[in-house]
């Protein structure tokens, strides 16, 4: 199996965006001026969260979103940068790229084994690969944060919730575009921009791109960001009833990839590693898609088919090993989505669609480099452990090192995934009187798992295939009260997770889940404060844990399955003060277990889940002519959470835990127009260093104190 799993079993506390974003329940746009609209409203932000255009606020459904505007400004180019800020959610750290944790739930499994319990979709499409959590971040119209099971909606692997990254489209009525630039330390470079382009009256274009350069966190060169990325749409409009999107877009990852430190570094303050520097990573994600939308009789026809190709190698030093690995060598996800919905002033909203999905991933294990006596990196023979686990690089006894080319002969089998799911689904609210609808959406799925060669030294040749049919609903009431100004809604809806095969133990089963939520969203004061509400009760009949046993060779990754729960409470607010100030806030309260298997895991807490996470910021805007200048100050809070699961409970001081820890950015804007800004920032103050993962002596953390200043110029 790939020597570089231990990196996909990373779970975290959240890592940085530039202090401008708001977490807001209605908005979280810092190129608003802290004002708000002209008459210090908070201004409405229309999202597509539930596959209808409605206002947030408006939305039976637990939600958040960032704008693209305040993620352009920030500098934000990876997703921690973009929702550290953001109620409930957690940013796992991962072999390249992240993983999303909402409510407790996203321990992901490596993509060569599964999927998360919380989906990332780019322009609608979903992405199983975490390197694309890593670039792409720019360009974009909003990020959308459902909390939550969305089988319904979104299908397999939404147990926690969803992300939803959506880019600008072209327009087709002006030439427009922006340019970003940004300098920091860790000799950071950061560049992109758009422009659109209209081509007639029904034709338009939108080319945007970025690129990134800062050197690592890690004393060793590590934690690095090397990456650059391009993305162009093309829109064809030939009438009011039909529209054709088309996009294609490039990304690529380089740099020496992540990197890890020895807890006793942590204890006495640095980021110190034993890892050598040494290596590389090299990963390229090719992606193309479309959108056809066609107004049809009482409803809208549409289409979005996709592909994406990511194909990766890694030679490099982490947590007290080293590996050359093609992971992957190949991942291939093809998708079509086919959708008849509703139009909008229709008497109620419903729609159905049928949804296919097909990945084939290959990943190939070289063999785990090693030192000679001599000083030389070469690669063993297959079979041979360059070190124990744990153990910090160094020589190794002559003759147990193989030259790469000896090793690449000798490579191991490549193990083969492949995943397939279609599915049928339909959902509507029908009013039952003028201030109250019921809520309803069914969802039935075929799944079909099959596999080559998954233990790698083990060479099992064909597996079995695992056939899987499962039916998901969501229910529930929602009541407009008070004129409107707040909506109350309550639901119940299951959670599926797919099974698959473990590395050296067999099968694991699919998670299943109930869950029970209430909500209830408010606008108050004339529209200057939001106030939402959000009560929940996940029942766990079979919850996923993933357990590595690197003691024995060749390592193992299992998947047990048991009982748990979880319940909690989300409460958050923006306000509006003064015309000219803005304060935003967010307290979630999680309390889960799990009932255990054969007497371990009992009352264990899920992974990046804390008790108490408190998240507030507080802007205010000062004029002085035509200058706007508006200083910021975002606080995050959390109690102690798991970052690895133990079998038992353990003491906040178990290096599995990372402890409380309170920590803030600083921004201060000055806008000479609404077209020309300037930021400087401070990110993670006081320097907390924040576990993201451990295991076997190493973590992850998340980025230290970092600085800089930012340019916007839109045009």
């Amino acid at each position: 199996m790939s020597q570089i799993t231990p990196r996909l079993l990373a779970s975290c506390a959240a890592a940085g965006l530039a202090a401008l974003s708001i977490p807001a329940l209605a908005q979280s746009s810092a190129d608003q001026s802290a004002a708000g609209d002209d008459n210090g409203r908070l201004p409405e932000i229309v999202v597509t969260a539930d596959k209808f255009s409605r206002s947030i606020q408006d939305t039976p459904i637990a939600l958040t979103v960032v704008t693209g505007d305040a993620i352009a400004k920030s500098g934000a180019t990876k997703i921690d940068d973009v929702l550290k800020n953001e109620p409930a959610v957690v940013v796992q750290g991962a072999a390249r790229g992240f993983l999303v944790s909402i409510r407790g739930l996203g321990l992901s499994l490596p993509p060569q084994m599964g999927q998360g319990a919380v989906g990332t979709n780019f322009d609608g499409a979903y992405s199983s690969r975490a390197e694309n959590a890593s670039v792409g971040f720019y360009d974009l119209d909003r990020v959308e944060v459902l909390r939550g099971p969305q089988g319904t909606l979104y299908g397999r692997n939404s147990v926690g919730g969803i992300v939803n990254v959506v880019s600008k489209n072209p327009v087709l009525d002006k030439v427009e575009g922006y340019v970003g630039l940004e300098g920091g330390n860790y000799s950071l470079i950061h560049g992109e921009g758009a422009l659109n382009v209209p081509l007639g009256d029904k034709v338009a274009i939108r080319v945007s791109g970025a690129g990134i350069s800062r050197d690592g966190y890690m004393s060793n060169g590590h934690d690095d960001n090397k990456s650059y990325a391009g993305r162009a749409k093309l829109l064809f409009k030939p009438s009011d009833d039909v529209s054709l999107l088309l996009g294609v877009e490039h990304s690529a990852l380089r740099g020496q990839g992540p990197g890890a430190v020895p807890i006793a570094s942590i204890l006495a303050g640095t980021r110190k590693t034993t890892d050598v520097s040494v290596g590389f990573q090299r990963v390229n994600s090719y992606k193309y898609w479309g959108e056809l939308r066609a107004d049809i009789g009482p409803g809208t026809l549409s289409i979005l088919p996709s592909l994406q190709i990511t194909k990766g190698r890694t030679i490099g030093a982490f947590g007290g090993s080293l590996a050359d690995s093609l992971d992957p060598k190949l991942t291939r996800q093809e998708q079509i989505e086919v959708r008849y919905a509703s139009q909008p002033g229709s008497p109620f909203d419903w729609g159905v669609g049928f949804y296919h999905y097909k990945s084939r991933n290959i990943t190939q294990a070289v063999s785990t480099p090693c030192q000679d006596v001599d000083g030389n990196y070469v690669i063993p023979a297959a079979g041979f452990s360059a070190l124990p686990v744990g153990s910090p690089p160094g020589p190794v006894a002559s003759g147990t090192c193989l030259s790469a080319d000896q090793a690449r002969a000798e490579s191991y089998e490549p193990e083969i995934r492949r995943s397939q799911t279609d599915g049928i689904f339909g959902q509507i609210t029908v009013p039952i009187t003028d201030t109250v609808r019921a809520i309803g959406g069914v969802r039935y799925t075929w799944e079909k798992v099959s596999g080559e060669n998954v233990d790698s030294l083990d060479l099992t040749g064909a597996l079995t295939p695992l056939n899987d049919e499962h039916f998901d609903y969501r229910a529930g009431l929602e009541a407009d009260l008070f004129g409107g100004k707040s909506k109350l809604y309550g639901t119940i809806a299951s959670g599926y997770r797919q099974g698959g095969y473990s590395f050296g133990l067999g099968t694991f089963e699919p998670e299943k889940m109930t869950s029970y939520e209430i909500g209830l969203k408010n606008k108050l004061a004339d529209g200057d404060m939001l106030f939402n509400l959000t009560g929940f009760y996940y029942d766990y009949s079979a919850f996923q844990l993933v357990i590595a046993n690197f003691t024995v060779f060749p390592p193992q990754l299992f998947v047990p399955t048991m009982p748990g729960r979880e319940y909690g409470v989300e409460a958050e607010t923006v306000i509006a003060v003064g015309g000219r100030g803005r304060f935003n806030a967010s307290v979630t309260y999680l309390d889960s277990r799990l009932d255990g298997l054969d007497g371990f895991y009992v009352g264990v807490p899920f992974p990046n889940s804390p008790k108490w996470s408190v998240k507030a910021g507080y802007e205010h805007a000062f004029e002085f002519g035509n200058v706007r200048i508006t200083p910021r100050a975002d606080l995050r809070f959390s109690s102690a959470s798991n970052v690895y699961p133990e079998t038992t409970v353990v003491a906040d001081t178990h290096p599995s835990v990372q402890n409380d820890y309170a920590t803030g950015d600083v921004s201060v804007q000055v806008a000479f127009s609404d077209s020309l800004t300037f930021t400087g920032y401070i990110k993670n103050v006081n320097d907390q260093a924040i576990k993201q993962s451990h295991f076997f002596g190493y973590a992850q953390l998340a980025a230290p104190r970092t600085y800089g200043l930012t340019a916007n110029y839109k045009f």
